[in-house]
This record gives C-alpha cells, structure tokens and sequence, in this order.
C-alpha cells in the first residue's frame, strides 16, 4: 500500500498557501495590503476614499483621505474584466436559455460584471438596485443610458424595497402556490454579497448569511423571487462564506447544507479561490478527493469544456498530468489518507536531514515519525472496517441469518480500539458513504466542472470571493408546503433545527429525539436500512448517522411522522423541539427564518 501512495502523491494537489492577509476568517479587521489597488478601477474605488477605515491602515507617513462620497465601505467588488471574460466562456451558454429575460441585479457595483452578464442575456429589462448608486455611477458611466436598464437607489437586500421593484416587473406573473413550482427562465436575479470585512447584522457574523438563507427559505416557500416560479440565482459571496451551503466534507454537512440539497437541483460554483483544504477540521480522504476530480474531468470532457489558460485548479492540472488511477475505484481500495498540517512538516524535515549527510534526526522529526506511523496503522484498520461493511451490505441482501452474527463481530471489533480511534471512524465512515452512493450526495462531488481559480487582487479590497449558480427545483410535498393548510414544510424546519444539534446520533435515535416513541418507526422506512436506497442496515457503529440522510430518506421520515397516529399537534411540538433547541449552536443562520428581511 505504501507503493500505491507514493505513486498517488504526484497526482495528488498540493496544498495553496495563501496569504493570511488575504484570507479573513469572520474578522473585522482589513490590512493595509488588501486595500493595495491592483487596477485602474481599483485605484479609482480607492480614490474615493470610502475604504480609508482608519490611520492605522494606512502605511507609514500616508495621509488619511477624506471620503468624497458615502457608502457601504463593507462592500467587496469585483474588479476584474478579465476573469468576467473567462466565466463568460466558461459557463454563458447554460444563461442561453434566459436570452430576453428580467434581471434583477442587487449591489452591482462598479458593474464589471453586470456589464458581462447583460451582454451574456441581452435582457428585456435589467434592473440595477444599488444603494449606493451615486457612489457608483462614474463607474457605470453611459450603461446606465441603456433603453432597458433601471437604476434604483434602493437596498436590494431589504425585502421592503425589493418587492416594490419586483411589483414593477410587468411580464411576471405570480404562480399558484399551491401548484407543483415549474422552472421560470424569464427571470434571473443576480446578487453580490461579498463583504470585507464581514458586516455584522443582530446575531449574524455577517449579513451575507442571513440573506443567503433568506434566498433560501424561499424556494421553500415560493415568496420573493420565487413566486414567480423556480428563478435562478447567481450569487457573488466571499470564498470563506461558501462551505455552508457547499460543503466538501461529511463534517461540514450540517443544517444550511442539507436543505439546499432539498431544494436545489444544483448548486453550482462557478468561481472560487483555489485552496484544497479550507481549514484543518474539514479533512476527507484523498482517495475520495482524487476519485471525485477524475469523474469531474470525465464530466468536462463529455461536455467539450476546457478551463482557460491561468485559471486552472490545483486538481484540474495534477489529475489531468496523471491519468493513472482514472476510471478506477479508489476510496475503499486504498486506506484512507487524509492531508493533515503536520505532514507537510515532516516531508520538509526528512528532505532536510537527506540533504545533510551529517545530520540526525531531531527530537520532533522523531514525534512526527511516530504520529506517521500512528496513522498509518489507523487507515489499515480503517481500509479492512470499510471493506467490511461494504461486504456486510451485500450479505444482507444474500443471507441475513449470516449477516447478524457478521454484524456483531464488525461492531464488537470497534467497540475494542481506542476512543479516539472510533471517533475518528465516523469522519472516515459517513465521508466513504456520502460519496459511495450511486450518485454522490454532497453537491461538490456532482459538479460538472471544476471552478475558476480566482485571485484576490480581482476584488476591491483584496479578498478571493466566489461566485455561486443556484437552480432552485420542485420540493417534495413533505418539505415544500407552507400555510394555513398545510404544515408539511414548516414541520420539517422545525424538525430540522433539531435533526442537526445531533448528527453523528443513528436515525432512529435522532427520530426518537425528536419526539419519543418516535424512532420505533425506524425499522419501517426502508430506505433507512436498504444500502441501494443510500441506507445501512448495520447496527451501531455501521448504523445511518443523521447528518448522512439524503433527500428522499428525509421524505420519507416526514412522510412517516405525518402518518403517524401518536404524532402531536404543530405547536406542541414546536414547543418540544423550540425548548431544546441550542442558540450557541455552528448554524446560527436558522435564527434567520424569524426574520423577513433587513429592516
């Protein structure tokens, strides 16, 4: 197996420094370097003074500028024609089926990509709602004389001014909400919520959140763009803000992500920063990593898609230099291997001692060598646990008297290793199922191509963003329906702030937390339990975890608790579920789903 890791290492990719002060992580400070103007349209956005956030920023002896206009100086634009022209190439011909259509465009800007986009469309009626319009109009300059486009002073993000614009849109009709949703490509929203630093809003680190999950709860409810039918939705927002909704591991699967697997047919990243592990804690097997880029090129190439030139991914030029394990099953084949910040250490101190003949091996070269060795041994016992099950899957469906007692000797195999052994088995278990499905169930394992590889001095301030395509779909009853008549969709949400408060729990024991008696129920949905239908029939420590449930298995637990005769009334469990639900809790952005909007 060592064999196979060496010769996996070249193709693997390698992991992106960036710059610390390129990066903000949810911080409210900007550097003087990301305020560094890269462009004509920067140095002009930077000459207006508005992003002058103190003395401090300032380098040595700099004067400090009065701003000559007012605005949103939290704001980050894009700055960039160039990467404007390459996401043209790239993706403009899925916009063809929106050729005349409305556009309803929320902070444009400086308008580079505004510009780039109405050409792509050629729009009946583009309106621009910017708030900061006097701000911007230099930049805007004669686009704004267009026949077909409406400048509007007006926040689109407040949904109190952004349902007097969408009133105004004449060849839209609010559909029935109680029909079955249909695609409307006569209508496209394109919004940027790109902030540096983040803009803090009541609870919320940044106002991006709120509105993102506002965007959407909409689909679940058919309000705002979305009564209209299913709109697309092209969304600007800072490369950090985007694993809530497109998570590349099991870890970062929690509440926001799952619904927009509900309710989303995809959800695309066009544009984004080009890092393969965005922090520590979002670690995945890069036997999965490699096997998901390998199908994405397969993807491109059927699609007669190529990336343009500087623009490449990381995994786009290793894959593509090394064909050797395409078409090939890898994850489950080859223990698992997960790029953890010490090994780039270790690699540079054995390069250093093998260049120094006289040299010995330090005491940390030594720590590092034993925690390898430590690893190592834990992705054999991790290779032969996923072998295991994958042949218990099959035995349940060919002998099930032999199935219980090969059932018994898995779990009691794992109930003899270490604590943090078996903690670390659950990363490695619901990581491996999530993608050995008959489609992956994380949207980033589905993408049809991999995304631009942006810079940060392409935004003003220097800050890499990403941009967003998101096509909602028609939700199943059980999660979709609102109103006085119906509370399928609301009991959902509401079960779903609970669901994910205790998500490494088994199904049946997150059912039975949802209300007691509940998760006796379990054994009756079989897609819980069917490996073909993305379930596990094992026990215990092979058991469905609940932040592994796909759309149709959470269809059909809605589907079950709707018909179940001990089910209690709406506001008894609200009430339940609302009392233990945790505040403190990673995905603060439900707290979002009382509000309406900024006000």
């Amino acid at each position: 197996m060592l064999i196979a890791f060496k010769n996996a290492r070249p193709s693997l990719p390698r992991r992106i420094r960036p710059s610390p002060s390129l990066v903000r992580h949810a911080t409210n400070k900007i550097t003087h370097e990301q305020l560094e103007p890269s462009n004509e349209i920067s140095e002009k956005l930077r000459d207006t003074g508005l992003w002058d956030w103190s003395h401090k920023n300032k380098a040595p002896g700099a004067r400090r500028k009065k701003a000559t206009v007012t605005g949103d100086k939290h704001r980050c634009n894009l700055v960039s024609q160039s990467l404007c022209d390459d996401i043209a190439n790239y993706m403009g011909s899925s916009l063809d089926r929106h050729k005349g259509c409305d556009i309803v465009d929320i902070n444009p800007g400086p308008g580079v990509w505004s510009r780039t986009l109405h050409d792509l469309v050629q729009p009946r009626k583009h309106i621009l709602m910017e708030p900061d319009l006097e701000l911007y109009k230099p930049f805007l300059g004669d686009f704004l004389n267009k026949p077909n486009v409406e400048a509007v002073p007006k926040a689109g993000i407040l949904w109190k001014d952004l349902s007097s614009i969408l009133n105004s849109l004449e060849n839209q009709t609010i559909r029935d909400p109680a029909a079955e949703p249909e695609r409307n490509d006569t209508l496209l929203v394109n919004v940027n919520l790109c902030y540096c630093p983040p803009k803090k809003y009541a609870m919320f680190e940044c106002v991006s959140t709120m509105v993102l999950y506002q965007l959407m709860s909409s689909i679940r409810t058919a309000s705002l763009f979305q009564q209209y039918g299913l709109v697309r939705m092209l969304v600007w927002i800072s490369d950090d803000g985007k694993r809530r909704l497109l998570p590349r591991a099991a870890i970062r699967r929690q509440r926001s992500a799952f619904e927009a697997e509900l309710s989303l047919e995809w959800l695309h990243e066009i544009a984004g920063y080009d890092v393969e592990v965005e922090d520590r804690y979002e670690l995945r097997d890069e036997w999965i990593n490699m096997e998901s880029g390998y199908r994405t090129l397969e993807r491109m190439k059927k699609a007669g898609l190529t990336m343009p030139s500087g623009r490449e991914t990381t995994v786009y030029k290793n894959l593509s230099a090394n064909k050797k394990y395409a078409k090939k099953q890898l994850a489950g084949v080859f223990p698992p291997r997960h790029q953890r910040p010490y090994r780039e250490e270790l690699e540079g101190l054995e390069t250093a001692l093998a260049e120094d003949e006289t040299a010995e091996a330090s005491l940390r070269l030594k720590m590092l060598r034993y925690r390898e060795k430590y690893d190592n041994n834990d992705s054999q016992l991790f290779l032969s646990l996923l072998q295991e099950r994958d042949a218990l899957f099959k035995l349940y469906k060919k002998s099930p008297k032999k199935f219980a007692a090969a059932e018994a000797k898995f779990n009691a195999q794992l109930d003899g290793i270490k604590k943090n052994t078996r903690k670390e088995w659950l990363m490695v278990r619901d990581n491996y199922h999530l993608w050995r499905q008959k489609e992956p169930v994380l949207f980033w394992d589905r993408r049809p191509f991999e995304p631009l590889a942006v810079r940060a001095d392409e935004f003003y301030p220097r800050m890499p963003c990403a941009l967003l395509d998101f096509q909602p779909k028609a939700m199943s009853m059980y999660t979709r329906q609102h109103g006085p008549t119906s509370r399928h969709g609301t009991i959902s949400d509401t079960m779903l702030r609970h669901w994910f408060q205790h998500m490494l729990s088994p199904v049946a024991k997150a059912m039975d937390g949802a209300w007691p008696g509940f998760g006796d129920v379990a054994s009756e949905i079989s897609s819980i339990w069917d490996p073909e239908q993305g379930g596990s029939p094992i026990s215990d420590h092979g058991a469905l975890s609940a932040r592994c449930v796909t759309e149709k298995q959470w269809s059909d637990i809605m589907k079950a608790y709707l018909e179940w005769p001990f089910a209690p009334e709406y506001t008894t469990l609200v009430g339940r579920l609302m009392d233990d639900y945790d505040l403190k809790h990673e995905e603060d952005d439900s707290k979002a789903s009382g509000l309406t909007g900024l006000t």
